[in-house]
């Protein structure tokens, strides 16, 4: 069984190490060794990076009670120097142990229980069984940074089943020969096999992020530490940049601006919608009237500019609904034109699909159809090539 270095000394960055099995796992392989301060993946919290032998760490993982390393290549002789970036290291702590005080805060203030967190780049997060309001994510972030400020002890240590039994701890203990508990002293007890700070003081500032339901729980994002550092610096410059493109002065006067801006948006929606509808009836009223001056066989072949592909769908549908036989459009989109082409389905119709299925690859473009419709995109100087493809389809050679 490999010794657990990290488990007492998480700040430790090397460690001389004897290999015990390195075999081949594909095209990399799994080394054994008889003692790691790489931490393995699991409960939450993801490996640490670094080398062994100075090959890079690709993963790390625990299994059978063995920790293995998966490296690409199998290193020199027997021992082995490790490695780990103790800046990845830290940032794991601090957001771990983070998490610890979010979690036991928000159980004690509110009884909100935490039903999995996750440690990951570039936030951590927690669900919870329930919602929260601002006041009360308020009144936890301020309960959490009085914890940090008062930079309490923390300790992992190690129980029997019968003996944590015994004791006040927060969340499930699942069922193992030792238990370990990391306690952070007068606050809360948690088992737990991840790296954690020292005291709390280390865990540094910590912040929430963002939050959003997911199957039915709430997901609170958090970061702490440098990346909290760097996310409240962020902020600053996001209010800065809001102060200049609303013109108002402080924060609360912004936000003003923009939830005034935000009741008006679906109004301004709608009135836009509107717009977008008389304009489609507009250009199918025009192009009707121009297809129907060719009385043998009524065909539309126009490129339009600022439409998108949906309401180009939606006018090609109108124009083959109102008699149009064969309608060809396009929509230039930068570089990029999507293109639309229908006909009006008869006994006998032209061979629409199998032409475009040769176009679009001819062209460096994707699409296809069938004989009734179809779209896709190319690059933009390929409409005239499309205008010729269109041009015996337009005549309406080979339609009844």
């Amino acid at each position: 069984m490999t010794k657990r270095i990290f488990d007492d000394a998480p700040l430790q960055g090397g460690l001389l190490a004897h290999v015990q099995e390195c075999r081949p796992q594909g095209k990399e392989f799994c080394l054994i060794l008889d003692q790691t301060i790489f931490f393995p993946r699991g409960g939450g919290q993801k490996c640490d990076e670094g080398t062994i032998g100075g090959i890079p760490v690709l993963d790390v993982y625990e299994e059978e009670g063995e920790i293995c390393h998966i490296i690409p290549k199998a290193p020199e002789g027997d021992e082995v120097l490790c490695r780990i970036d103790l800046g990845t290291r830290l940032s794991h702590m601090q957001h771990h142990t983070a998490q610890h005080l979010i979690s036991a805060a928000a159980w004690q203030l509110f009884q909100n229980l935490t039903i999995i967190a996750r440690m990951e780049d570039p936030w951590g997060h927690i669900e919870f069984q329930r919602p929260m309001e601002d006041e009360e994510l308020l009144a936890l972030l301020r309960r959490v940074e009085e914890v940090v400020k008062a930079d309490l002890p923390i300790f992992c240590r190690y129980y029997t089943p019968e003996q944590a039994a015994q004791m006040d701890v927060r969340g499930k203990i699942t069922p193992h020969e030792r238990i370990r508990l990391v306690e952070v002293e007068g606050f809360d007890r948690n088992a737990c096999g991840g790296t954690h700070c020292p005291s709390t003081g280390l865990v540094g500032p910590v912040r929430f992020v963002g939050s959003k339901m997911v199957r039915g729980a709430y997901r609170l994002y958090f970061a702490a530490g440098q990346r909290a550092h760097d996310f409240a610096l962020e902020q600053d410059l996001r209010t800065l940049r809001l102060g200049k493109y609303t013109e108002e002065e402080s924060p609360e006067d912004c936000e003003k601006h923009i939830a005034d801006a935000l009741h008006r948006l679906p109004v301004l929606e709608e009135s836009v919608q509107k717009l977008r509808r008389q304009l489609l009836e507009q250009t199918a009223e025009n192009l009707f009237r121009k297809a129907s001056e060719q009385e043998a066989f009524p065909a539309v072949l126009q490129l339009l500019e600022g439409w998108d592909k949906k309401d180009g769908k939606a006018l090609c549908d109108d124009l083959i609904h109102r008699g149009v036989r064969f309608v060809a459009l396009g929509f230039a989109e930068g570089e990029s034109l999507g293109v639309i082409a229908a006909q009006k389905k008869s006994k006998k119709m032209m061979p629409l699909g199998r032409a475009l299925k040769e176009f679009f690859p001819a062209h460096e473009g994707k699409g296809g159809g069938s004989d009734a419709l179809g779209q896709g995109t190319v690059p933009l100087s390929a409409w005239d090539d499309f205008a010729a493809l269109c041009a015996p389809f337009l005549r309406g050679e080979g339609a009844e």
